[in-house]
Protein backbone atom coordinates (compact mmCIF):
# COMPACT_ATOMS: atom_id res chain seq x y z
CA UNK A 1 0.00 0.00 0.00
CA UNK A 2 2.84 2.38 0.85
CA UNK A 3 4.49 1.68 -2.51
CA UNK A 4 1.29 2.47 -4.40
CA UNK A 5 0.77 5.68 -2.42
CA UNK A 6 4.32 6.70 -3.36
CA UNK A 7 3.54 6.12 -7.02
CA UNK A 8 5.53 2.90 -7.38
CA UNK A 9 3.12 0.98 -9.57
CA UNK A 10 3.56 -1.42 -12.47
CA UNK A 11 0.51 0.10 -14.17
CA UNK A 12 -1.08 -3.32 -14.63
CA UNK A 13 -4.55 -4.14 -13.30
CA UNK A 14 -4.42 -6.20 -10.10
CA UNK A 15 -0.63 -6.41 -10.49
CA UNK A 16 -0.02 -2.78 -9.58
CA UNK A 17 2.27 -3.58 -6.65
CA UNK A 18 6.02 -3.63 -7.41
CA UNK A 19 7.72 -7.02 -7.40
CA UNK A 20 9.61 -6.40 -4.16
CA UNK A 21 6.33 -5.80 -2.30
CA UNK A 22 4.80 -8.95 -3.76
CA UNK A 23 7.92 -10.85 -2.68
CA UNK A 24 6.98 -10.09 0.94
CA UNK A 25 3.48 -11.45 0.31
CA UNK A 26 4.94 -14.59 -1.24
CA UNK A 27 7.25 -15.05 1.76
CA UNK A 28 4.29 -14.72 4.12
CA UNK A 29 2.40 -17.31 2.08
CA UNK A 30 5.30 -19.76 2.32
CA UNK A 31 5.35 -19.33 6.10
CA UNK A 32 1.60 -19.90 6.21
CA UNK A 33 2.01 -23.00 4.06
CA UNK A 34 4.62 -24.32 6.47
CA UNK A 35 2.30 -23.78 9.43
CA UNK A 36 -0.52 -25.65 7.70
CA UNK A 37 1.81 -28.50 6.75
CA UNK A 38 2.97 -28.88 10.35
CA UNK A 39 -0.56 -28.81 11.76
CA UNK A 40 -1.84 -31.37 9.24
CA UNK A 41 1.29 -33.49 9.74
CA UNK A 42 0.57 -33.71 13.48
CA UNK A 43 -3.00 -34.90 13.02
CA UNK A 44 -4.17 -37.79 15.21
CA UNK A 45 -6.09 -39.58 12.44
CA UNK A 46 -4.73 -41.25 9.32
CA UNK A 47 -6.90 -39.59 6.66
CA UNK A 48 -6.77 -35.96 5.55
CA UNK A 49 -10.17 -34.27 5.65
CA UNK A 50 -11.37 -32.47 2.52
CA UNK A 51 -11.18 -29.05 4.21
CA UNK A 52 -7.41 -29.56 4.61
CA UNK A 53 -7.11 -30.33 0.89
CA UNK A 54 -8.68 -27.01 -0.09
CA UNK A 55 -6.88 -24.86 2.48
CA UNK A 56 -3.42 -26.36 1.97
CA UNK A 57 -3.79 -26.31 -1.82
CA UNK A 58 -4.72 -22.62 -1.71
CA UNK A 59 -1.37 -21.72 -0.14
CA UNK A 60 0.45 -23.63 -2.90
CA UNK A 61 -1.67 -22.24 -5.74
CA UNK A 62 -1.28 -18.60 -4.71
CA UNK A 63 2.52 -19.01 -4.64
CA UNK A 64 2.45 -20.28 -8.23
CA UNK A 65 0.10 -17.47 -9.29
CA UNK A 66 2.33 -14.77 -7.80
CA UNK A 67 5.44 -16.15 -9.50
CA UNK A 68 3.77 -16.51 -12.92
CA UNK A 69 2.10 -13.12 -12.66
CA UNK A 70 5.41 -11.33 -12.11
CA UNK A 71 7.65 -13.20 -14.57
CA UNK A 72 9.31 -10.39 -16.61
CA UNK A 73 9.19 -12.25 -19.95
CA UNK A 74 5.42 -12.75 -19.59
CA UNK A 75 4.63 -9.07 -19.11
CA UNK A 76 4.98 -7.90 -22.71
CA UNK A 77 2.63 -7.87 -25.69
CA UNK A 78 -0.26 -10.32 -25.88
CA UNK A 79 1.41 -12.59 -23.32
CA UNK A 80 0.82 -9.83 -20.79
CA UNK A 81 -2.92 -9.90 -21.54
CA UNK A 82 -3.12 -13.67 -21.19
CA UNK A 83 -1.27 -13.57 -17.87
CA UNK A 84 -3.48 -10.66 -16.82
CA UNK A 85 -6.54 -12.88 -17.17
CA UNK A 86 -4.74 -15.78 -15.50
CA UNK A 87 -3.68 -13.62 -12.57
CA UNK A 88 -6.85 -11.67 -11.82
CA UNK A 89 -9.11 -14.71 -12.00
CA UNK A 90 -6.89 -17.15 -10.16
CA UNK A 91 -6.22 -14.83 -7.24
CA UNK A 92 -9.97 -15.09 -6.63
CA UNK A 93 -10.56 -18.67 -7.73
CA UNK A 94 -7.41 -20.41 -6.53
CA UNK A 95 -6.86 -18.45 -3.32
CA UNK A 96 -10.03 -16.92 -1.87
CA UNK A 97 -12.38 -19.62 -3.17
CA UNK A 98 -10.56 -22.72 -1.86
CA UNK A 99 -9.94 -20.99 1.47
CA UNK A 100 -13.64 -20.14 1.87
CA UNK A 101 -14.86 -23.53 0.63
CA UNK A 102 -12.31 -25.41 2.73
CA UNK A 103 -13.24 -23.42 5.81
CA UNK A 104 -16.91 -24.24 5.23
CA UNK A 105 -16.14 -27.96 4.87
CA UNK A 106 -14.75 -27.73 8.41
CA UNK A 107 -17.16 -25.29 10.04
CA UNK A 108 -20.54 -26.49 8.73
CA UNK A 109 -20.36 -30.09 10.03
CA UNK A 110 -19.02 -28.82 13.37
CA UNK A 111 -21.83 -26.30 13.83
CA UNK A 112 -24.52 -28.81 12.82
CA UNK A 113 -22.85 -31.66 14.74
CA UNK A 114 -23.21 -34.00 11.77
CA UNK A 115 -20.89 -35.26 8.99
CA UNK A 116 -20.75 -33.62 5.59
CA UNK A 117 -23.32 -35.13 3.22
CA UNK A 118 -20.84 -36.68 0.79
CA UNK A 119 -17.06 -36.96 0.97
CA UNK A 120 -17.10 -38.03 -2.69
CA UNK A 121 -18.73 -34.76 -3.79
CA UNK A 122 -16.01 -32.91 -1.93
CA UNK A 123 -13.30 -34.81 -3.77
CA UNK A 124 -15.09 -34.22 -7.09
CA UNK A 125 -15.33 -30.51 -6.35
CA UNK A 126 -11.67 -30.27 -5.40
CA UNK A 127 -10.14 -31.95 -8.45
CA UNK A 128 -12.50 -30.51 -11.05
CA UNK A 129 -11.88 -27.05 -9.57
CA UNK A 130 -8.15 -27.61 -10.02
CA UNK A 131 -8.56 -28.76 -13.63
CA UNK A 132 -11.14 -26.24 -14.88
CA UNK A 133 -10.51 -22.99 -13.03
CA UNK A 134 -6.88 -22.30 -13.92
CA UNK A 135 -7.54 -21.50 -17.60
CA UNK A 136 -10.77 -19.50 -17.53
CA UNK A 137 -9.33 -16.02 -16.91
CA UNK A 138 -9.06 -15.20 -20.62
CA UNK A 139 -12.86 -14.94 -20.85
CA UNK A 140 -12.32 -11.38 -19.62
CA UNK A 141 -10.73 -10.62 -22.97
CA UNK A 142 -13.22 -12.02 -25.48
CA UNK A 143 -13.27 -10.03 -28.76
CA UNK A 144 -9.67 -8.90 -28.31
CA UNK A 145 -6.55 -9.61 -30.45
CA UNK A 146 -5.92 -12.78 -28.42
CA UNK A 147 -6.07 -16.02 -30.47
CA UNK A 148 -9.60 -17.34 -30.81
CA UNK A 149 -8.62 -20.78 -29.53
CA UNK A 150 -7.45 -19.33 -26.21
CA UNK A 151 -10.71 -17.45 -25.82
CA UNK A 152 -12.73 -20.55 -26.74
CA UNK A 153 -10.88 -22.73 -24.22
CA UNK A 154 -11.64 -20.20 -21.49
CA UNK A 155 -15.33 -20.17 -22.43
CA UNK A 156 -15.59 -23.98 -22.46
CA UNK A 157 -13.85 -24.35 -19.13
CA UNK A 158 -15.94 -21.51 -17.65
CA UNK A 159 -19.08 -23.50 -18.42
CA UNK A 160 -17.41 -26.65 -17.06
CA UNK A 161 -16.96 -24.82 -13.74
CA UNK A 162 -20.61 -25.63 -13.05
CA UNK A 163 -19.38 -29.10 -12.01
CA UNK A 164 -17.05 -28.20 -9.11
CA UNK A 165 -19.18 -25.28 -7.96
CA UNK A 166 -22.38 -27.26 -7.67
CA UNK A 167 -20.59 -30.33 -6.29
CA UNK A 168 -19.66 -28.28 -3.22
CA UNK A 169 -22.80 -26.12 -3.22
CA UNK A 170 -25.01 -29.22 -3.36
CA UNK A 171 -22.88 -30.90 -0.71
CA UNK A 172 -23.37 -27.99 1.69
CA UNK A 173 -27.09 -27.59 0.99
CA UNK A 174 -27.72 -31.32 1.43
CA UNK A 175 -25.79 -31.22 4.70
CA UNK A 176 -28.10 -28.41 5.87
CA UNK A 177 -31.22 -30.29 4.74
CA UNK A 178 -33.66 -30.70 7.65
CA UNK A 179 -31.76 -28.21 9.81
CA UNK A 180 -34.15 -25.28 9.45
CA UNK A 181 -34.56 -24.89 13.22
CA UNK A 182 -30.82 -24.94 13.81
CA UNK A 183 -30.30 -22.28 11.14
CA UNK A 184 -33.10 -20.13 12.54
CA UNK A 185 -31.69 -20.24 16.08
CA UNK A 186 -28.06 -19.73 15.06
CA UNK A 187 -26.37 -16.41 14.34
CA UNK A 188 -23.57 -18.00 12.30
CA UNK A 189 -25.43 -20.48 10.07
CA UNK A 190 -27.49 -17.82 8.22
CA UNK A 191 -24.21 -16.28 7.00
CA UNK A 192 -23.06 -19.68 5.77
CA UNK A 193 -26.41 -20.37 4.09
CA UNK A 194 -26.25 -17.07 2.17
CA UNK A 195 -22.61 -17.72 1.25
CA UNK A 196 -23.37 -21.22 -0.05
CA UNK A 197 -26.33 -20.07 -2.14
CA UNK A 198 -24.29 -17.14 -3.49
CA UNK A 199 -21.44 -19.50 -4.38
CA UNK A 200 -23.76 -21.54 -6.57
CA UNK A 201 -25.70 -18.70 -8.17
CA UNK A 202 -22.93 -16.13 -8.69
CA UNK A 203 -20.62 -18.78 -10.13
CA UNK A 204 -23.38 -19.93 -12.47
CA UNK A 205 -23.77 -16.29 -13.48
CA UNK A 206 -20.05 -16.22 -14.28
CA UNK A 207 -20.35 -19.29 -16.49
CA UNK A 208 -23.18 -17.67 -18.44
CA UNK A 209 -21.33 -14.35 -18.72
CA UNK A 210 -18.40 -16.13 -20.37
CA UNK A 211 -20.50 -16.99 -23.44
CA UNK A 212 -19.73 -14.85 -26.47
CA UNK A 213 -23.42 -14.08 -27.10
CA UNK A 214 -23.68 -12.61 -23.58
CA UNK A 215 -20.34 -10.82 -23.76
CA UNK A 216 -21.53 -8.84 -26.79
CA UNK A 217 -23.48 -6.54 -24.50
CA UNK A 218 -21.90 -6.87 -21.05
CA UNK A 219 -18.23 -6.91 -22.09
CA UNK A 220 -16.18 -4.32 -20.15
CA UNK A 221 -19.29 -2.82 -18.51
CA UNK A 222 -20.24 -2.26 -14.87
CA UNK A 223 -22.14 -5.55 -15.04
CA UNK A 224 -18.82 -7.40 -14.79
CA UNK A 225 -17.84 -5.23 -11.83
CA UNK A 226 -21.09 -6.16 -10.10
CA UNK A 227 -20.42 -9.84 -10.68
CA UNK A 228 -16.92 -9.60 -9.21
CA UNK A 229 -18.16 -7.82 -6.09
CA UNK A 230 -21.07 -10.22 -5.60
CA UNK A 231 -18.69 -13.19 -5.83
CA UNK A 232 -16.14 -11.92 -3.33
CA UNK A 233 -18.69 -10.44 -0.95
CA UNK A 234 -21.86 -12.55 -0.95
CA UNK A 235 -19.89 -15.78 -1.35
CA UNK A 236 -16.43 -15.43 0.23
CA UNK A 237 -17.12 -12.82 2.91
CA UNK A 238 -20.36 -14.41 4.13
CA UNK A 239 -18.75 -17.85 4.45
CA UNK A 240 -15.82 -16.36 6.38
CA UNK A 241 -18.12 -14.34 8.65
CA UNK A 242 -20.26 -17.38 9.37
CA UNK A 243 -17.20 -19.44 10.26
CA UNK A 244 -15.78 -16.70 12.50
CA UNK A 245 -19.07 -16.21 14.33
CA UNK A 246 -19.31 -19.98 14.80
CA UNK A 247 -15.72 -20.73 15.84
CA UNK A 248 -14.36 -17.67 17.68
CA UNK A 249 -16.87 -17.94 20.59
CA UNK A 250 -15.78 -21.56 21.06
CA UNK A 251 -12.19 -20.38 21.41
CA UNK A 252 -12.74 -17.30 23.55
CA UNK A 253 -15.78 -18.44 25.53
CA UNK A 254 -17.50 -15.11 24.81
CA UNK A 255 -20.62 -14.70 22.70
CA UNK A 256 -21.38 -11.64 20.55
CA UNK A 257 -24.62 -9.73 21.02
CA UNK A 258 -27.23 -11.47 18.79
CA UNK A 259 -28.93 -8.17 17.92
CA UNK A 260 -25.67 -6.72 16.62
CA UNK A 261 -24.90 -9.88 14.67
CA UNK A 262 -28.36 -9.61 13.12
CA UNK A 263 -27.70 -5.97 12.25
CA UNK A 264 -24.43 -6.99 10.60
CA UNK A 265 -26.17 -9.72 8.61
CA UNK A 266 -29.03 -7.61 7.26
CA UNK A 267 -26.93 -4.51 6.56
CA UNK A 268 -24.35 -6.59 4.68
CA UNK A 269 -26.94 -8.58 2.73
CA UNK A 270 -29.17 -5.61 1.92
CA UNK A 271 -26.23 -3.37 1.11
CA UNK A 272 -24.65 -5.88 -1.25
CA UNK A 273 -27.94 -6.58 -3.02
CA UNK A 274 -28.39 -2.82 -3.62
CA UNK A 275 -24.75 -2.48 -4.64
CA UNK A 276 -24.71 -5.41 -7.07
CA UNK A 277 -28.18 -4.79 -8.53
CA UNK A 278 -27.33 -1.18 -9.33
CA UNK A 279 -24.20 -2.34 -11.17
CA UNK A 280 -26.09 -5.07 -13.03
CA UNK A 281 -28.82 -2.72 -14.24
CA UNK A 282 -26.47 0.17 -14.93
CA UNK A 283 -24.02 -2.12 -16.70
CA UNK A 284 -26.78 -3.55 -18.87
CA UNK A 285 -27.89 -0.07 -19.94
CA UNK A 286 -24.26 0.94 -20.50
CA UNK A 287 -23.69 -2.05 -22.78
CA UNK A 288 -26.94 -1.40 -24.63
CA UNK A 289 -25.79 2.15 -25.39
CA UNK A 290 -22.55 0.82 -26.82
CA UNK A 291 -24.33 -1.78 -28.94
CA UNK A 292 -26.63 0.96 -30.27
CA UNK A 293 -23.48 2.98 -31.07
CA UNK A 294 -24.71 6.00 -29.13
CA UNK A 295 -22.25 8.71 -28.07
CA UNK A 296 -20.03 7.59 -25.21
CA UNK A 297 -21.32 10.31 -22.89
CA UNK A 298 -24.84 8.96 -23.35
CA UNK A 299 -23.71 5.66 -21.81
CA UNK A 300 -22.20 7.65 -18.93
CA UNK A 301 -25.44 9.56 -18.36
CA UNK A 302 -27.41 6.31 -18.31
CA UNK A 303 -25.18 4.88 -15.59
CA UNK A 304 -25.04 7.91 -13.25
CA UNK A 305 -28.26 7.19 -11.24
CA UNK A 306 -27.13 3.64 -10.61
CA UNK A 307 -23.75 4.83 -9.35
CA UNK A 308 -25.68 6.81 -6.72
CA UNK A 309 -27.42 3.61 -5.61
CA UNK A 310 -24.06 1.86 -5.64
CA UNK A 311 -22.86 4.44 -3.13
CA UNK A 312 -25.98 3.90 -1.00
CA UNK A 313 -25.28 0.18 -0.91
CA UNK A 314 -21.66 0.91 -0.06
CA UNK A 315 -22.72 2.94 2.99
CA UNK A 316 -24.76 -0.04 4.22
CA UNK A 317 -21.68 -2.23 3.78
CA UNK A 318 -19.49 0.22 5.70
CA UNK A 319 -21.93 0.18 8.61
CA UNK A 320 -21.97 -3.63 8.54
CA UNK A 321 -18.17 -3.75 8.67
CA UNK A 322 -18.02 -1.42 11.67
CA UNK A 323 -20.53 -3.59 13.53
CA UNK A 324 -18.59 -6.76 12.62
CA UNK A 325 -15.35 -5.26 13.94
CA UNK A 326 -17.12 -4.33 17.18
CA UNK A 327 -18.61 -7.83 17.51
CA UNK A 328 -15.24 -9.49 16.92
CA UNK A 329 -13.04 -7.36 19.16
CA UNK A 330 -15.53 -6.51 21.89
Amino acid sequence: VAALLLGQSTGREYREAPWWAVAWIAAADLILMGVFWRVIGRRAVRGIYISCWFILAATFWIAVILVVGYMPWLRKGLANTVIEGFYIHNVVGMWFTPLAVGLTYYTLPKLLNKPIYSYGLGVLGFFTHLVFYTVIGTHHFIFTPLPDWIETVSVVFSVAMIVPVWASTGNFLLTMKGERSAIRLSYSLPFILVGVIAYGLVSLQGSVQALRAVQEQWHFTHYTVGHAHAALYLFVSFLIWGSLYGLVPRITGREPEPVLVGAHFWLALGGMLIYATSLFVGGHLQGAAWVEQLPFMESVRRVVPYMVWRSVGGMFLLAAHVIFAFNLFK
